[in-house]
């Protein structure tokens, strides 16, 4: 049996965040995780996106677009913070063009609309609680303006409008490798990998974990713990009696697919498809392109965690192809790509129906956050994006800072 002051369970981006909060206020933190490696599965499989709110237009009240613009100005201000200068300019991408798709959910009126509100909103950002705001290693200026180029795509689809953006993706590649090795050699963090935690209990002064270690169980106690899981998130907390809402949450599995251009084609920029269930591009720098078309690589919508595995390389590859075969119809530079790589990540979100649906609350992402419960603290990442303001957020309330 163990014991420790502070655990945070769940090394993926959002335990990594919270590890590194505590531990550069000079908290010594045990770091959990189920899987081999940190930053293996959400948080490596997906298309690095650091949102500032363009996605977000059906959410007319404008709460999710002030979220993901807040939690953009803080991601990399606060993670040079906890690990020094990262090459933001290294693993920074293009600027994402936003494609309007003739059949829309969001006319382009309405798009440019919010995203005019979206301008104001940055300007109210200028100072910012947590720190001096800055976007991936940039500042933004001009943030987004329409454009006339919609070379990329085949003519005869008939776009509505194309729109430049400042929006960029990080390489998720590169960040979690980074970070890895950042917590590994942490001396304030103790990082245990392939433990999974069968559960909890609230015991005098602090929490029980119960652990299973290749098949082999063993105790830990714990004076405060943050619960930092993904999809496991749910089952953990209701071990320590904190309930949950399983009719509001969803679980999807979605494919990160990269592929490789053909030699003869011209290299593409960074676009999402709006505003519904399309799909997105993102060229990296090492010549490898990420592409989404969400009809095929979403795979599974439910309201339980899916239960066959996620790593079938067969099934993977299928969806890789018909994902590609799909998009290879509106983006001719795509026609003679061959597949690298497609792997699958689980997305966990508040909705009942999926995004094809202009009422789902999955255009909604202002319900999320940071919940304690005397000395138990459970955080709702929402998105990639949120993940550092979030870290920083539960590292100062954990070490008994007013927020």
């Amino acid at each position: 049996m163990g014991k420790q002051g502070i655990v945070v369970l769940g090394a993926g981006l959002q335990g990594t965040c919270v590890a590194l909060s505590l531990a550069h206020r000079g908290h010594a933190v045990t770091l959990i995780e189920s899987h081999p490696a940190p930053l293996r599965a959400a948080s490596l499989r997906n298309e690095g996106k650091i949102h500032l709110g363009f996605v977000y237009v059906l959410d007319h009240s404008g709460s999710t677009q002030r979220k993901m613009l807040e939690g953009a100005l803080c991601f990399s201000p606060l993670l040079d913070r906890w690990c020094g200068a990262l090459p933001w300019d290294e693993w920074r991408s293009d600027g994402f063009f936003y494609a309007v798709m003739p059949d829309s959910l969001a006319t382009v009126d309405e798009l440019e609309a919010s995203y005019a509100a979206l301008r104001l909103m940055h300007s109210e950002f200028s100072e910012h609680e947590l720190c001096n705001p800055s976007y991936l290693g940039q500042q933004l200026t001009w943030l987004w303006r329409r454009s006339g180029n919609q070379s990329p795509f085949e003519k005869r689809l008939g776009l509505k409008g194309f729109i430049e953006t400042q929006e960029a993706a990080i390489d998720p590649r590169h960040l979690s490798s980074r970070l890895e090795q950042h917590v590994r050699s942490h001396p304030l963090i103790n990082l245990r990998c392939g433990v999974r935690v069968d559960g909890a209990e609230r015991r005098q002064g602090g929490f029980r974990l119960y652990l299973d270690e290749s098949g082999v169980g063993s105790i830990f106690d714990a004076d405060l713990i943050a619960n930092c899981t993904w999809s496991d998130r749910a089952r953990i907390d209701e071990t320590v009696g904190i309930p949950s809402d399983p009719s509001t949450i969803c679980y999807r599995v979605k494919h990160q697919i990269m592929v490789r251009q053909g030699s003869g084609n011209r290299p593409l920029v960074p676009i999402t498809m709006v505003q519904g269930p399309y799909g997105d591009i993102v060229p990296r720098r090492d010549g490898q392109v990420y592409i989404s078309w969400y009809p095929e690589c979403r795979t599974y919508f439910g309201k339980l965690p899916p239960s066959s595995s996620l790593e079938d390389p067969q099934h993977a590859h299928a969806v890789a192809e018909r994902s590609l075969t799909a998009l290879q119809t509106l983006l001719p530079d795509l026609c003679e790509a061959s597949i690298v790589s497609s792997a699958a990540g689980v997305i966990v979100a508040r909705g009942t129906t999926d995004i094809e649906d202009p009422q789902s609350t999955l255009h909604r992402r202002e319900n999320f956050g940071v919940k304690s419960y005397d000395g138990w603290w459970t955080v709702d990442t929402g998105k990639l994006t949120n993940a550092p303001q979030l870290g920083e957020i539960t590292g100062a309330e954990m070490s008994g800072e007013a927020r």
